[in-house]
């Protein structure tokens, strides 16, 4: 019965050659930049601020206030928070000022117990955060307010950071285009006419704006990981397990939710990635993942993959992400030493199928309406038309959830042959570089006709991390990037080759004026 798909995805591939050209053209002249960064402060790492905040060098309050400005300069152009929490974030940036007039902790006891003192932070809507909207854009969910905060927000509070908002998602989180019925659609801070991606996509807009400078992700199929190179930012994809995702939104009884979703980090430069895995980790995982140790990237196994085309329907990457694939292997054999592997995963062949059919097992995804009732069958027929009250991305994801379900076999052995062979391969000391996704980002609503996914779902479908990280611009003047994968707990191999690349491509790289 696969046939059945391979067939739709023929078709939907059809769609996206035959549509390109109308795409283009109606956006055609409708970019508008964003205005110029003014304020220096915004172009600091969280981990030198929050030092320079320890030192009494950098007010708390100057900060926060840089943020807020800048928010309200890009949002009315990128359309990317759904709630602020402004007036009480300058309150406890004061706090933290106070604070620190008072305290007799030693700079390196404040570092210790507060790493992020007095740094803002963002935070997707799905992540439930006390007192705000935590509807994730469905309107089945409006006026639900967080009770309680979402247990990495709580460690980001207890760590001292200030949360100065709530970005925006697709509906439940289930599109790779951030648009919903509450907030809207999310645009690009590079192109305003392009999708800064899904879901994580309000946060990839501010970080890729300037208008954050860290934040919270999930990502179950590449969520933090698309928007990220979308927007031209760094973004993490932990291994399963290692962060609690209780708070998320949505959120179901299987335990197999804790396989394929998690919750990470997103952030303007590469060092602030691990700042933040440390603080989100809990003492046990972070011993586990050996953050504090160094990589020594001379004995780094570094494995890559132009394409993954795991079927003839789909694309092959553009040449200006091969291009930063192949210049990012030749820098690490030749600057750093590293051995690179020429060796291609067999097993990656049929993940198109694989992966997906792994990440749709899960048994209770928390839809609003029910294939079954007939008023909301009908509401789908509606839905192209922007006549049904879900959107058409959240009947997309649910159409295909059950296709999957009801046609496709049982793929589980092939998963973990797949897994198994990554593993066996990468070991303690190798990884893989390949396209986060195939193309820089596409104008919106296009997303829908995209089958090339493989390269997000592996990660999730095999549990392991992955880094998004920018490889600066194509010819279109959109940022690209690669993806770097490693072995489960082995993410600290991630964050140092995100690392090593930034300082060789030049990592973010702010919106033209």
């Amino acid at each position: 019965m696969e046939i059945f798909l391979t067939i739709m995805f023929a078709i939907i591939r059809l769609l996206d050659i035959i549509s390109e050209p109308f795409f283009k053209c109606r956006a055609k002249n409708k970019k508008l930049n964003l205005p110029p960064i003014r304020n220096d402060l915004l172009k600091i790492s969280a981990t030198e601020l929050a030092s320079k905040i320890r030192r009494k060098q950098i007010s708390s309050l100057d900060i926060c206030e840089a943020y807020i400005e800048r928010v309200k300069e890009v949002n009315p152009t990128l359309n990317a928070v759904v709630e602020d929490r402004f007036n009480e974030a300058l309150k406890e940036a004061k706090q933290v000022n106070s604070y620190l007039q008072t305290t007799s902790l030693s700079e390196a006891e404040l570092e210790k117990i507060k790493p992020l003192l007095g740094v803002p932070v963002t935070i997707k809507e799905a992540c439930a955060v006390k007192g705000m909207t935590h509807c994730t854009g469905s309107l089945s969910r409006l006026g639900f307010t967080a009770e309680n905060d979402a247990e990495a927000v709580a460690k980001l509070k207890c760590a001292g950071a200030i949360v100065l908002l709530v970005s925006n998602t697709p509906e439940l989180c289930l599109s790779w285009e951030t648009f919903n019925y509450i907030t809207g659609r999310t645009n690009n801070p590079y192109d305003p006419t392009c999708t800064s991606g899904g879901s994580s996509g309000g946060e990839g807009a501010l970080l890729g704006s300037a208008a954050s400078l860290i934040g919270i992700g999930s990502d179950v199929a590449g969520s933090i990981r698309l928007p990220a190179l979308f927007c031209g930012v760094f973004g993490h994809k932990p291994t399963s397990r290692i962060i609690s995702i209780k708070g998320h939104w949505p959120m179901g009884q299987d335990d197999k939710y804790n396989d394929y979703l998690v919750v990470g980090p997103m952030a303007r430069y590469a060092c602030d990635l691990k700042l933040m895995m440390k603080v989100l980790c809990n003492d046990k995982t972070s011993a586990e993942l050996r953050l504090n140790e160094s990589v020594d990237l001379t004995k780094l196994n570094v494995f890559f993959i132009e394409d993954i085309r795991s079927s003839v329907i789909q694309p092959y990457t553009s040449q200006d992400i091969k291009g930063v694939i192949e210049k990012s292997v030749k820098h690490l054999k030749e600057f750093y030493g590293s051995t690179i592997k020429d060796y291609k995963f067999k097993s990656f062949d049929n993940s198109w199928i694989v992966c997906n059919k792994e990440i749709t097992g899960i048994e209770d995804t928390p839809y609003p309406f029910k294939w079954e009732a007939c008023g909301d069958c009908f509401d789908l027929f509606k839905s192209p038309f922007g006549k049904s009250r879900y959107t058409w991305n959240l009947w997309y994801f649910y159409i295909l959830d059950k296709l999957y379900k009801l046609i496709v076999s049982d793929y589980s052995v092939e998963n973990e042959k797949m897994k198994k062979e990554v593993v066996e391969k990468l070991d303690n000391n190798g990884v893989i570089i390949l396209p986060t996704f195939i193309d820089s980002a596409c104008k919106h609503n296009q997303m829908n006709f995209k089958v090339s996914y493989s390269h997000l779902s592996i990660a999730n479908a095999l549990g392991l991390p992955a880094t998004s990280v920018p490889c600066g611009f194509d010819k279109e003047g959109m940022p690209i990037g690669v993806q770097v994968l490693a072995a489960p707990h082995q993410d600290r191999l991630c964050l140092a080759v995100a690392e090593a690349l930034e300082r060789y491509f030049g990592g973010w790289i702010e919106p033209p004026e």
